[in-house]
């Protein structure tokens, strides 16, 4: 843009137009650097270590906190979850004779199974009964119901003739049968559903071929029923018995619950025994062995295997059955026995009592663990061990004790009364 100019007159001298105008200059204070201020500079720590060492402490306190919260949402977890198992109801079916000659199998197995409930806090387990009768043409029917009815467990059957009965039944619907007394071999199979808390009858058999034979009775007759149960057990006494060094001189059989043995009597009189080892799956053929021999003028020692502890086996021989020695499973702990007394206010001692009793502790332990299905709980059965009422309890890949020490109980009839043995 031009610089505007005016026009002169004529008369009037032109005006010199200046520069534009610059401020002024501001004029800057000199300062001497002798007097310039000095910047103050910060003293040396004299704990140079702290920022680093409370950065440390503060980074452990926080993995502290992590790590104790993180365990405690666990623990919170673990319980919540644990709760929830134990609050859970769980069906446990209770296969057994509840009538006929073994009638008081099922009746010991129920008061075991009521003591633990209550001593063990098993309240959500939901007890549902079925009457096998011991009877391998009764059990089939009686564990369908059970399945029906949902239960992922049973306890049963007491009866080696009848589990082998219901077995293929269980299996198929993937339902643990846990047996306190069903002994025979038969039922020692791999990777199936069976499982029981005492030992087959080799070890029983065994057992007695030792007992009779230490007594200094080396020639003996046998009178067995003729099913699982009592054909296995009379083999194996068998072969004990003459490996070590005695003689069976009569093998006599019967069908199950059969009370007529006048043949089998006569037969086991004529080998002149010197003592007689009863072993029938029934109460009732074991009494009718009893009288009848005696009757047949066989005063001889009597022994029986485990079904014939009963107190119905004094009752109903009048005095046939003293001197009588019957080997059973463990009967329990002496405070189990006093509790089951306390209980129940009987002295009487209740077969297979101790063994349910364990059998609930199993089942308690593998649901508190989180198995909540049969198959779950066959899955967790063989990795619990605890130290019973009956006995240690730790079963083996083929559903069962194998303990090389397990002790049996021996009970012998003294003055109309079952009396414990010192061993």
């Amino acid at each position: 843009m031009d610089t505007p100019t005016t026009t002169p007159n004529e008369n009037q001298e032109p005006t010199q137009v200046s520069d534009p105008v610059q401020p002024p200059e501001v004029p800057q204070p000199e300062v001497s650097k002798a007097s310039s201020p000095s910047v103050p500079t910060a003293e040396p720590d004299p704990h140079p270590w702290r920022p680093r060492y409370f950065s440390r402490l503060t980074l452990v306190l926080v993995l502290v906190v992590i790590v104790l919260a993180s365990a405690a949402y666990g623990l919170y977890a673990y319980m919540n979850n644990a709760n929830k198992t134990s609050n859970a109801h769980f069906k446990i079916g209770v296969m057994a004779a509840f009538t006929g000659g073994s009638s008081n199998m099922g009746f010991g197995i129920m008061k075991g199974v009521q003591l633990a409930k209550k001593q063990l806090g098993a309240s959500n387990f939901d007890i549902v009964q079925e009457d096998s009768q011991c009877d391998p043409r009764v059990s089939p029917n009686a564990v369908k119901k059970l399945i029906t009815q949902n239960v992922v467990a049973i306890i049963g059957d007491g009866c080696s003739s009848a589990s082998l009965a219901a077995l293929s039944y269980a299996n198929n619907a993937k339902i643990p049968m846990i047996s306190p007394s069903a002994s025979s071999p038969m039922l020692s199979i791999p990777n199936d559903y069976f499982f029981r808390v005492i030992p087959p009858d080799n070890f029983q058999g065994a057992f007695m071929a030792q007992t009779i034979y230490n007594a200094g009775y080396h020639n003996v007759a046998v009178l067995y029923t003729n099913e699982s149960y009592g054909s296995g057990m009379n083999t194996v006494f068998y072969e004990k018995f003459q490996a070590l060094g005695g003689k069976v001189v009569a093998s006599e059989s019967a069908e199950p619950d059969i009370i007529d043995l006048s043949t089998q009597i006569a037969a086991i009189k004529q080998a002149q025994p010197q003592a007689l080892f009863i072993a029938p799956n029934s109460v009732l053929t074991g009494v009718a062995a009893i009288n009848q021999a005696r009757a047949a003028g066989l005063n001889i020692p009597l022994y029986a295997a485990d079904i014939m502890y009963d107190k119905s086996t004094i009752d109903n021989t009048n005095g046939a059955a003293e001197g009588l020695t019957v080997s059973t499973f463990p009967t329990g702990t002496a405070t189990f026995r006093q509790a089951i007394n306390n209980e129940f206010h009987s002295t009487e001692q209740l077969y297979a009592a101790s063994q349910a009793y364990d059998i609930i502790h199993l089942l308690q332990i593998a649901t508190l663990g989180g198995a909540k299905t049969g198959e779950e709980i066959k899955n967790a059965l063989p990795d619990i061990t605890f130290q019973g009422v009956s006995a240690n309890i730790k079963l083996d890949r083929n559903g069962e004790i194998s303990d090389p020490n397990y002790k049996y109980d021996l009970f012998q009839v003294k003055n109309g009364v079952m009396t414990l043995l010192p061993q």
